[in-house]
């Protein structure tokens, strides 16, 4: 199974019914780019992918100029390898460590419970989604560089770097 795939991977698959596999697709690739001329090559790829030949192909509708020599417009067989998709946003660790850094940014520090109770409603210091969680979020946040993590008087408070 194929681990990264691009709009031109996609496109292969699709157009030259090409299988789902690192090394077909590099096969692929190499055979058909122009010599000196990958750069162009890979843009008109990819902005075919993108006008016409997406998640739900749109061949007529874009008048995809490949549709002749298209395998799957040839065959009716619009499958596509299986895209992993990125998690949604809502909810999600990126989102919180977001809300973190932006009231961060609006105060000087901000307390451990205090920052909890602001950027999560559902927020107890000892529940599921309580300091364990956000130690962790404001761990990686100071690992990344942009918060910094202060601990004394039994208290922590962060502020950013």
């Amino acid at each position: 199974m194929h681990s990264s795939y691009s709009i031109i991977d996609f496109f292969y698959y699709r157009a030259f019914d090409v299988p789902d596999d690192d090394a077909a697709f590099e096969r692929v690739a190499s055979h058909l780019m122009p010599e000196g001329g990958s750069r162009t090559w890979n843009n008109a790829i990819m902005e075919l992918g993108g006008v016409a030949c997406g998640k739900k192909p749109r061949c007529d509708e874009a008048g995809c100029p490949w549709r002749e020599w298209c395998h799957a417009y040839q065959s009716g067989d619009f499958t596509a390898p299986d895209v992993p998709t990125q998690p949604s946003f809502e909810g999600s660790r990126r989102q919180f460590r977001g809300r973190i850094v932006r009231l961060l940014g609006e105060h000087d520090e901000l307390e451990l419970d205090t920052l909890g109770h602001r950027i999560r409603v559902d927020y107890t210091p000892d529940g599921e989604y309580g300091r364990e969680w956000l130690r962790s979020l404001l761990s990686d946040l100071s690992e990344d560089g942009l918060v910094q993590i202060e601990k004394g008087n039994d208290q922590i408070t962060a502020r950013l770097q």
